[in-house]
Formats: C-alpha cells, structure tokens, sequence
C-alpha cells in the first residue's frame, strides 16, 4: 500500500482543504490594491497577516465548534485583519479591505496555486493515493481549482456550500471517504486550520496533518509540515 514516507503515515487516499492549503490568496492583486493607496506591502508581510488571522480563526473555531466565517462583511472583516496584521493602520486598511472583499465575491481571491502544490499532487497519484478536496467553500472551489490546473489530480471535490455540511462536522469528510470507496483509517487529510481541518478529520476517523508555512504552530498535536513538497518527496 502507499506510504506518505517523510511523515511514516500509511494511507491509500490524501484529502485536501482548498484555501490555505492547496491555493492561497492572491497577494499580487492585495498589494497592488494597496500601493494604489499609498500603502506598500510585501508577500512577507501578508504572510506574517494572514498567519496571525488564522490563529484567530482557529482560537474561535475551538471555542464555537464552527466554521470561519464567509458572509460579505465578514470576508471584508477579514481582509481588514489581514491587512492590520500586516502592518497597516486600520483606517488606511479599511478601503483596501472593502476593494479584497468586492474582487472576492466576484471572482473569489484564494485563487493562486500553492507552491509545490501541483506537483506533490502529480507525485501522490504517480504513486497511487487517491486524492481529492474537501472545502469550506462558496460553491465555486471546482472551478478554482479548474482553472488552477489541480484538478486533473484530484477524484474528488466536496464544497460544503453544495453539500450543506461544513467542516469541522465529520459527515463532510465521511462523504469525500464515500466517493472514494476509501474507509477512514486509510485516509489522511491536510489542511491549514487545526480546530477546523484537524480536530474535523479526525473526528471522522482519518489522520490529520498540518500545513504550517511560517511555524505559529509549534505547540500543535499533530504532524506538521512547512510546505507539501514534504508529503511525498
């Protein structure tokens, strides 16, 4: 059977979140947003935002046992923590954030692929996992991940928006399991938020593994990797 060596985890099937795990946001649009404002910013610094929001993110959802949230004024609430945790002042935040959040409701922002993110997922079907998503999504992460080219490597796409369960509700992962015909305890899951992505897979019986770009999560109990080259090497 298929073994994801660098992490010792014997599986047949690797599940994905979508956002933050295998696309990320767009930072080119976000920085062009800004300086049109008079406000540079760097990849590095909406790295080091975006980091900070997620741990928030994910501070709540272990409160709450929920979802992030994705209404259009949350989404804008979003971008603007983003952004302030990148450095910017709030007020020279908040138009640049109401900018992010009308682009993401027309064409949806997490839309750049993630690095090395094509290629572990050639490299895991060469080797013969199954693969496939499942999403906190908006009803449109098969066609972002169409038009990202990922998603001739990927057998399955669940979007909790189509599917009416979100995660962390392990039906939405026992569903992704069922179009696979792969039970849980030969599955792994990877995604971005530990609460959300972890504490879900695991309820519905996979293993879990962290993606954990900029290392906020040293304290987690579970494996984690900096980028997904190191699933499949």
């Amino acid at each position: 059977m298929p073994r994801l060596s660098s992490l010792a985890l014997d599986a047949d099937a690797v599940l994905f979140d979508a956002g933050g795990t295998l696309l990320r946001l767009d930072y080119a649009f976000m920085r062009a947003c800004a300086e049109r404002r008079d406000q540079p910013l760097d990849d590095a610094a909406l790295a080091h935002g975006e980091a900070a929001v997620r741990r928030e993110i994910d501070r709540r959802a272990a409160q709450t046992g929920g979802p992030r949230d994705r209404d259009a004024d949350r989404v804008a609430g979003y971008f603007h923590a983003v952004l302030e945790s990148a450095g910017l002042a709030s007020a020279a935040a908040e138009p640049i954030a109401a900018e992010l959040a009308a682009e993401h409701v027309r064409a949806n922002l997490w839309r750049v692929v993630m690095p090395g993110a094509e290629a572990a997922l050639a490299r895991l079907r060469a080797r013969g996992f199954r693969t496939g998503v499942v999403s906190n999504a908006d009803g449109r992460v098969a066609a972002l991940l169409a038009a990202a080219g990922l998603a001739p490597h990927l057998e399955t796409i669940v979007d909790s928006h189509v599917e009416g369960v979100e995660k962390p509700d392990p039906e939405i992962f026992r569903r992704a399991l069922a179009r696979l015909g792969v039970p849980a305890a030969r599955a792994v899951y990877v995604g971005d938020i530990f609460a959300i992505d972890v504490l879900g897979a695991r309820a519905a019986g996979l293993a879990a593994i962290l993606i954990d770009e900029t290392g906020g999560y040293a304290d987690a109990d579970c494996p984690r990797i900096a980028a997904l080259a190191e699933l499949c090497p």
